[in-house]
């Protein structure tokens, strides 16, 4: 029989030379997507390890806590906010237990978690609200991180007027917050809020003021509702993480802000100043027709000179401080902030006056 030969080095007949280059770029294809994907996974690994910080504590103590999953509607929860949020909220917060409400060894209820404390200072200063602080109760209370680790705590003040408390912890090297550029919260500037572990969605609501009259002039004189409603004690974050408060027993946004004021003071004395003016007053507006042309439309009528100033009377209505027209949701801020005496515009027997205080 006569047989058909054929060149050793040409593929056989049965193969088509097209279908067998495609074969050919497919697997190159396969090779360098594998490759991709290995480098991706390397990139996200060497990523976390550099958010993750250094453990610092004494004890390895495990903390189980019994939690209870609540109805809620849905149409309220969301998913949880940037990778770099959701770690500033592991690695940079201390929670806190009350130990007289352990079950069993290392087992606590839910209500056992007083709150989460936002470290502030590598040090260990850290901040968290708790309008129920009593001093005497701090033998009770167990500081754990989300490893586990346990801290002794050093020091504590409490800011009754902000139901905040400033915890100082023994250690150092501290992952700590961040904080946001405060002009940015206004209504409807989008939060995000967590408790022990889930994270929600919330928007900053209506501006609700929370002074009575007559009040000190560097009293908080307004707050941000959040809605919807959500828990009291919640740490409030924004979509970058950083740290923009507390959710208070009146489901408004108790901020920051003053809690920044104060790390200077915090690092430098490891203590809490107040500032010094002392007047007390109310703001007040000017309605119908004046027969004086320059009567100020509205200010800050004064009810007590305070202690600590001389040149400031009773009856009279703050126009302007530091050359600023007054605004009343931030005449608390302007005076906090004010590094030198305040020069203040006043209406005092029916014309301005300028004096310092």
């Amino acid at each position: 029989m006569d047989m058909i030969k054929q060149a050793p080095h040409l593929p056989q007949k049965s193969s088509s030379i097209p279908m067998h280059n495609l074969w050919i770029n497919i697997r190159f294809t396969i090779y360098v997507g594998v490759i991709g994907l290995l480098a991706g996974i390397t990139g996200a690994l060497v990523s976390m390890a550099w958010l993750e910080p250094e453990v610092v504590g004494s004890n390895q103590n495990i903390l189980f806590v019994n939690k209870v999953t609540e109805e809620n509607d849905l149409t309220t929860w969301s998913k949880t906010p940037s990778l770099l949020a959701a770690k500033r909220l592991e690695y940079s917060t201390i929670n806190i237990f009350d130990k007289s409400l352990s079950v069993v060894n290392n087992f606590y209820p839910q209500n056992a978690f007083l709150g989460r404390v936002a470290m502030l200072t590598s040090n260990g200063w850290g901040v968290f609200y708790y309008p129920e602080f009593n001093k005497n109760n701090l033998n009770n209370w167990l500081a754990l991180d989300s490893q586990g680790i346990e801290y002794k705590i050093e020091n504590t003040i409490f800011d009754n007027e902000r139901g905040f408390v400033y915890v100082k912890f023994v250690g150092n090297n501290f992952r700590v917050m961040s904080f946001p550029n405060w002009n940015n919260f206004t209504h409807g500037s989008k939060v995000w809020v967590s408790n022990y572990n889930v994270w929600k969605e919330r928007q900053l609501g209506d501006t609700i003021v929370v002074t009575t009259d007559p009040h000190l002039v560097t009293e908080q004189y307004s707050r941000l509702r959040l809605e919807p409603e959500t828990e009291s004690g919640n740490i409030v974050m924004t979509e970058e993480g950083h740290f923009v408060g507390f959710v208070d027993k009146e489901g408004l946004l108790q901020t920051a802000w003053y809690a920044e004021f104060q790390l200077p003071n915090l690092l430098e004395k490891g203590e809490f100043i107040k500032s010094k003016v002392d007047f007390e007053g109310y703001f007040v507006e000017r309605h119908g027709i004046s027969n004086i042309d320059s009567t100020p439309g509205k200010g800050f009528f004064v009810t007590n000179s305070g202690k600590n100033n001389t040149n400031l009377k009773k009856n009279d209505i703050i126009v302007s401080v530091n050359n600023l027209a007054l605004d009343s949701h931030n005449l608390w801020k302007t005076i906090l902030t004010s590094e030198k005496e305040l020069s203040l515009v006043v209406w005092r027997n029916g014309q301005e006056i300028t004096i310092k205080n």
